[in-house]
């Protein structure tokens, strides 16, 4: 006979069994790991201290294209885009034009002491189609639009398209493709020229208006660009276009956006001619960055200041109507899978978790793209100064959040790149994540700016 002391023995291991299956279920289903790392260091965007700074990422065929902003040798920006290969091993390489491993191609645009930039690109059959900005005279920037095709990195055309108040700034911040393959595009109109950001930027002017422009499939696919977009509409009462989707459901567009000072995060939703049906704003959301669905509306990314905690990881999921869910802040991680990660000593309020990207996965939750790490030490008394630079997190980190659509955290994780051969050495550069995309293969692809270069991180996950 099995006595209560056994009965109850038996009750608790089977207890303990039980709950470590239930933990494991709940918070184990998704294993991660990194399946290559490809890193391209300056001499791929201009010269070998061009700094190159990455803030988006998309699929091809054969490729993925990585573009952005990198240095001239006056020290403003030139916009530059490289094509990776698929063909090439899965694991930690370095790409060079002088190795045996390389990348495909790379543009570069820009002149010496004038500001260019790439910010976003849409594919269309063998082109991208790449949107930023160009400094067409001194101190005028002016909306930027490029056919490149893929293969080989060749332009076929490109097209300023200037501020309908010509003496003003603009730049286009974002692209998506529409239904007929067409393309609408957003960002900032009619601006200060100083007050648009410069290098270490994904963008964030205090002047201007936001706007759509399109693009019908007929003036995309010539080889002389367009005269002028098929339409454009301004909106007044709104700063600037930060990202712009389609809506799943409906020939409809969502634009991610900010109002005007005071800036506050504000989302509009278009119709398929530029027509505002709504708008809202989100005085909790902080910097609003990016824009996913979800199966029930959509969901923000973000970032925050809090006095007590520094710059946090914001994020904001919202209905179809755009009306507030909730809204959830992440941050500070400690208790990570990135062994050189374990250390902490300086206080909280310190650390900046800048979130730039989101992606929705599937009906399994969002995944936030980020950067985590100590700023402004030097700002504080000697013993705390000192503490602050010995802290490891001094070292930036990329920084992914994976959540349920109930804002719930599945699992974090930072990130740093080692050099090869050296998986234990502390000195690491800083990486932060700029921009997240899934691959055509279910995998999450991670575009890292870092201390040298840039990185491309394909990432695995599994059940």
């Amino acid at each position: 006979m099995i006595t209560n002391k056994l009965f109850k023995q038996i009750y608790l291991i089977l207890f303990f069994c039980i709950f470590i299956l239930l933990d494991n279920n709940l918070y184990g289903q998704e294993n991660y790991k990194t399946k290559l790392y490809y890193v391209v260091d300056g001499i791929c965007c201009g010269w070998e201290d061009s700094d190159p700074h990455a803030v988006f990422g998309i699929e091809s065929p054969d490729g993925y294209i990585l573009l952005g902003k990198s240095l001239d040798e006056q020290s403003t920006e030139n916009g530059f885009a490289v094509k990776i290969s698929k063909d090439l091993p899965s694991k930690k390489i370095f790409l060079h034009p002088e190795e045996e491993e390389s990348f495909v191609w790379s543009i570069v645009v820009g002149d010496d002491g004038m500001r260019d930039g790439f910010n976003s690109a849409a594919i269309i059959s063998n082109y991208i189609f790449i949107a930023g900005y160009k400094e067409s005279i001194p101190n005028i920037i002016d909306r930027h639009l490029l056919k490149v095709r893929l293969s080989d990195g060749t332009i076929i055309w490109s097209k300023s398209f200037p501020s309908k108040n010509n003496k003003k700034s603009s730049a286009f911040e974002s692209i998506v493709l529409t239904n007929e393959n067409g393309v609408l595009l957003t960002g900032v109109s009619n601006s200060n020229y100083l007050s648009m950001e410069g290098f270490k930027s994904y963008g964030n002017p205090t002047s201007g208006n936001a706007f759509s422009m399109y693009f019908s499939p007929e003036q995309l696919m010539t080889n002389n660009p367009p005269i002028e977009p098929k339409w454009e509409k301004e909106y007044k009462n709104t700063l600037t276009g930060k990202s712009i989707i389609k809506d799943k459901n409906l020939n409809e567009f969502i634009i991610a956006a900010s109002t005007h000072e005071p800036t506050e995060a504000k989302v509009l939703k278009i119709n398929n001619n530029g027509k505002i049906l709504w708008e809202r704003k989100y005085p909790n959301h902080g910097e609003l960055t990016d824009i996913a669905n979800t199966p029930e509306g959509f969901i923000l990314s973000g970032h925050k200041f809090n006095f007590h905690n520094g710059i946090d990881g914001s994020v904001t999921k919202i209905s179809q109507t755009g009306s507030e869910v909730w809204h959830k802040v992440f941050g500070n991680p400690k208790n990570t899978d990135n062994i050189f990660f374990n250390k902490v000593l300086a206080d909280d309020s310190l650390i900046f978790d800048e979130c730039w990207s989101i992606i929705s996965v599937e009906t399994s939750g969002a995944i936030i793209a980020c950067g985590t790490g100590i700023e402004e030490c030097e700002e504080l008394p000697e013993k705390a100064r000192i503490d602050c630079e010995n802290d490891p997190r001094n070292t930036w980190r990329s920084y992914l959040i994976k959540i349920g659509f109930d804002g719930e955290i599945v699992w974090e994780r930072t990130g740093s790149f080692t050099f090869p051969g050296e998986e234990d050495s502390s000195d690491l550069p800083s990486t932060a994540s700029e921009w997240i995309f899934e691959t055509n293969t279910g995998n999450i692809a991670l575009i890292n700016d870092l201390e040298f270069g840039i990185g491309l991180e394909i990432i695995e996950l599994s059940n």
